[in-house]
């Protein structure tokens, strides 16, 4: 959880895909995406790299933590604790 190593969210549906000829997946560097999380999230709340690969979850210490560990900011709000997604911006 709080990982350094987090690139980025997988984009959904690119606006603008760099790279197009290279093989792999695309990742969000701007813009709104779609994000899995776990646990309640509200509108707003910083997003962090969680403990179950591949989903996020709310940073507790938004201002103790470094740039490099936040993922996005939630745009919507999930209320219960169960794996879910929800809309981000990036």
């Amino acid at each position: 959880a709080g990982s350094y190593k987090v690139a980025g969210v997988v984009s959904t549906n690119p606006a603008y895909l760099m790279n197009s000829e290279v093989e792999g997946v695309a990742v969000a560097l701007r813009g709104r995406v779609p994000c899995k999380v776990i646990g309640n999230v509200n509108k707003g709340d910083v997003l962090i790299a969680s403990y179950t690969p591949g989903y996020a979850m709310v940073g507790a210490m938004a201002h103790n933590l470094s740039p490099l560990q936040i993922v996005g900011r939630a745009l919507e709000s999930k209320t219960d604790a169960q794996p879910g997604i929800i809309e981000i911006i990036v």
